[in-house]
């Protein structure tokens, strides 16, 4: 496949070229096999865990997943709005003793939404303040005037706020109630001095406001200031938020009650919402009877096998794809990823023509090819010959190769430059946190945690050697990162990919992470020349021949020669027509030709042998079956 496009094409066709040009299928094919491998290897393992996994009492059992898959909120937020748009989602608070108490007070706000409106009109002047602290300092004021006691608060509220005094908690045994701060002994201000700049009427609403708010907190102080501090610590457009929850809360006690539900579970109002629930799929949301996940399982392993050896490629892609996709989708949570560049490989190998080459798909195509050429001219022709010497290109193929080429480069270069964002890599521990994490594989190796703490306990020799083991990792990583995007299309191209597989053999030995770096391994295989791959997997030199005779008009020696023709990937048979007599027995070819050579077993299957010899040899069981007539 050529990477160097030649200068004397425009633009727009050398681009076209790079996409679309037809391309060689042998690459795909190659990686189709290492990646079925994978995924049948990752799969099997599930085996052990099915009901664990996806079972209906699994770790995430299916009640949950129905109700994520449902329920789940999703928004959506004016990109193309610098500014807030104040349409914040409502938000409880994570820990879950705060929510509780924060849904409690919610829960016991009156039924009717005038009675409720009234009861938290002070939270509404709140959030109609545009200073963030003068409004968190209003708040604050009723958290403290909660906590002064009924007869106190009431005093306060009609000496000091509603004659617009300022309060001050002074050091004898009466309180006082000035204007202005007194010169001697303890003080402290009680009311925002905002609030003491309004007219007396709108001052005395307040103090109606607050006794209002006052009455509905929770009785327990502890929830009243988990209640007061989640709305105090929320920003001003998600105050906002909140408090139109409350107001806008339905009279209805059903309909109340199910906002109030999805907002303890889902953590947002169910109103303010694009849309509910995931549209995802999975044969797990609707299949939890144990016997039929073993056997859906089962199917499914068949599949993917059936993937992994090219066979019915086309359908068997898309049936891999969906299963995989399906058991992702049950197990979102534990997403790693492995699963990701699973699912990537596989999305590319079903685009792409994968099973036109290294396939059962390619044998069969081999097998009518022959055929074909056997029924037009008794012989195989020079066109079946050359479709038989190689698959011929596809546009397909190319296109699913660039696929993967071009994605890899995109997630080095977002992995470079975001390691860019990290302190940790730019002072080095990086690289020094994944030695010494304990949750990676080899610190359970004495040796290697001894090293490692002989380097950290050696200033003359160890410390040196850390520096250069941290700073070499962290540049290694970077550069290969962030240049192998722009030097992998250029000659250099060997040297990029052995530094990859290089990095990705270091990560999955430090971090045990040894799935995830085969199938990024196996992405790099993209970059590799067909005829690379071809080579490695073509016989020795050397290799036995063999003449094959045929009677061209007897039609089973003609399907006979199609077959031997399809297996002899390796050009080992030289087809001669009108020699039937020099016709090879079946185990001579299954024990010459280098393919036939995997399957020699069917050759012992009793029943199983004498079929095998009447497609492949016709000519000598012929003859043996007339040798047994003429002894009997």
């Amino acid at each position: 496949m050529n990477t160097m496009p030649t200068t004397d094409r425009s633009f727009v066709q050398r681009w076209k070229d790079f996409w679309f040009a037809p391309g060689d299928p042998t690459t795909l094919g190659f990686i189709r096999i290492v990646t079925g491998l994978l995924v049948l290897y990752t799969h099997l393992a599930y085996s052990l865990d099915l009901q664990a996994f996806f079972g209906r009492f699994g770790w995430y059992g299916t009640e949950y997943v129905e109700r994520e898959r449902k329920e789940f909120p999703r928004n959506v937020s004016t990109f193309w709005k610098w500014e807030d748009s104040g349409d914040a989602a409502t938000r409880a608070p994570d820990f879950p003793h705060r929510r509780a108490a924060v849904i409690g007070f919610i829960r016991n706000l009156p039924p009717t939404s005038s009675e409720r409106s009234r009861s938290v009109n002070y939270l509404q002047r709140v959030v109609d303040e545009d200073n963030y602290f003068t409004s968190s300092a209003t708040l604050n004021l009723a958290l403290r005037l909660y906590g002064a006691g009924a007869g106190q608060r009431e005093l306060i509220l009609t000496t000091g706020l509603e004659k617009g005094k300022q309060w001050y908690v002074l050091d004898r045994a009466e309180p006082e109630y000035r204007p202005e701060k007194p010169a001697d002994g303890k003080s402290e201000p009680i009311f925002p001095e905002l609030l003491l700049g309004f007219t007396p009427e709108v001052r005395a609403a307040i103090a109606s406001d607050i006794r209002a708010l006052v009455a509905v907190l929770p009785k327990d102080p502890v929830e009243a200031r988990y209640v007061v501090a989640h709305i105090m610590d929320l920003d001003q457009s998600h105050r906002r938020a909140f408090v139109r929850f409350l107001t806008t809360l339905p009279d209805d006690a059903a309909e109340r009650t199910k906002l109030i539900d999805y907002l303890d579970y889902w953590n947002n109002d169910s109103r303010r919402l694009n849309r509910q629930g995931n549209p995802i799929f999975s044969v797990w949301f609707h299949v939890t009877n144990p016997t039929q996940m073993a056997l859906i399982h089962g199917f499914i392993l068949f599949i993917i096998a059936l993937f992994t050896l090219g066979i019915g490629t086309r359908v068997t892609s898309v049936l891999t794809w969906i299963a995989v996709v399906g058991y992702i989708h049950r197990t979102n949570q534990i997403l790693f990823g492995m699963d990701t560049m699973m699912n990537i490989l596989l999305i590319y190998l079903m685009i792409g023509n994968s099973g036109a080459a290294l396939s059962v798909d390619r044998l069969i195509a081999r097998y009518r090819a022959a055929r074909a050429s056997l029924r037009r001219c008794g012989t195989i022709d020079e066109p079946a010959r050359a479709f038989l010497a190689q698959a011929p290109p596809s546009v397909g193929a190319n296109f699913g190769i660039r696929l993967i080429q071009v994605h890899f480069c995109f997630i080095y270069l977002a992995s470079g430059l975001s390691k860019l964002k990290g302190p940790n890599w730019w002072n080095g521990t990086a690289i020094w946190d994944v030695m010494i994490n304990p949750e990676f594989t080899l610190m359970r190796y004495s040796w290697f945690e001894n090293g490692l703490r002989w380097m950290v306990g050696n200033d003359e020799f160890g410390k040196p050697l850390y520096y250069a083991a941290t700073m070499l990792g962290v540049w290694f990583t970077w550069g290969l990162e962030i240049s192998f995007p722009f030097l992998v299309w250029t000659r250099i191209r060997p040297f990029m990919l052995w530094m990859a597989v290089l990095l990705h053999a270091g990560i999955g030995v430090l971090m045990g992470l040894n799935l995830f770096e085969l199938l990024m391994m196996t992405m790099l295989l993209a970059y590799l020349p067909p005829g690379v791959i071809r080579d490695r997997l073509r016989g020795r030199p050397g290799l036995p021949r063999l003449a094959f005779g045929y009677d061209a008009a007897n039609d089973k020696h003609a399907r006979a020669a199609a077959l031997v023709a399809a297996a002899d990937v390796d050009s080992q048979v030289k087809f001669e027509p009108g020699k039937h007599a020099d016709q090879p027995s079946a185990a001579t070819l299954f024990s010459t030709l280098r393919l036939l050579r995997t399957f020699r077993f069917l050759q012992v299957i009793p029943g199983l042998s004498a079929v095998v010899s009447r497609c492949f040899s016709p000519a000598t069981a012929t003859s043996a079956s007339a040798s047994k007539l003429s002894i009997r």
